[in-house]
């Protein structure tokens, strides 16, 4: 398979916590609210999950209009205690790019 060409290549995570536990997610949390003001996360359907992994879909909807413009879908690890391992995002819907 091609790389994909430098516009489409992601050179780092849209959102990123270096500190793990309550901490991590609680940072996550506050910097997709704090990039992405004005909108709400919300799931599209079930978290699926089957030995240690999970993944779910997401999108931001918009406050003022109900719009959600963008759509994506998370992959989670757990460790042997359910701790998450890793997250690994994937933007399934986005802008067209004029």
């Amino acid at each position: 398979m091609p790389a994909p060409p430098p516009s489409r290549r992601r050179r780092r995570p849209l959102l990123r916590a270096d500190a793990g536990g309550h901490e991590g997610i609680a940072a996550v949390i506050a910097a997709a609210r704090e990039r992405f003001p004005g909108f709400e996360f919300r799931l599209t359907g079930a978290v699926d999950g089957h030995h240690g992994i999970a993944r779910l879909s997401w999108e931001p909807v918009s406050t003022a209009d109900g719009s959600a413009p963008v759509a994506g879908s998370d992959v989670i690890t757990l460790d042997g205690h359910g701790r998450i391992r890793s997250v690994l995002g994937f933007l399934d819907r986005v802008p067209a790019v004029a």
